[in-house]
């Protein structure tokens, strides 16, 4: 239930909830195909869905991960930030959602995680996921320039 006791406030300023991953995942699928929605919500659903697409740096704006892997995908994917190291996304053609958690909350954890996803689930586009693989290794830099490490989403089998 959407309780005080397992509410925050995110980096917005607006009130969150604790939602299971599942759920968020569902939310996503329902979002991106209208099945499962009555016929006002699925409506509803599309035209929002739509906008996303057409424009998806008004999803997350300039240099952001969920900018770049929406207009990567042209149309076929839409992915969104969440606080804390969660990150989802739906793929309509596939018919499904997902939702992601990295443990420690990073958000460069989560962006690598869902290009390997990404990458993964259109891997029948071999340039398309290639596109998700290259956003999937980002080459850490400290403030001199000098690479210091890499963060990679493992490829899926």
């Amino acid at each position: 239930p959407h309780r005080e006791d397992n509410s925050g406030t995110d980096g917005c300023s607006i009130p969150t909830y604790a939602v299971p991953l599942t759920n968020l995942a569902t939310g996503f699928a329902k979002l991106a195909t209208g099945e499962g929605l009555a016929a006002e919500r699925a409506a509803a659903a599309r035209r929002l869905f739509a906008a996303c697409m057409a424009e998806p740096f008004y999803v997350a704006g300039t240099g952001r991960a969920d900018t770049a892997m929406m207009e990567a995908g042209q149309g076929r994917v839409f992915v969104k930030v969440g606080a804390e190291g969660v990150y989802c996304g739906a793929v309509p053609e596939l018919g499904l959602g997902f939702a992601i958690k990295i443990d420690d909350g990073a958000g460069r954890g989560a962006e690598a995680a869902v290009a390997a996803l990404l990458a993964w689930l259109l891997r029948a586009d071999e340039a398309l996921a290639a596109r998700y693989v290259g956003m999937a290794a980002v080459t850490m830099k400290n403030w001199n320039g000098i690479e210091v490490g890499q963060v990679r989403g493992l490829p899926l089998s």
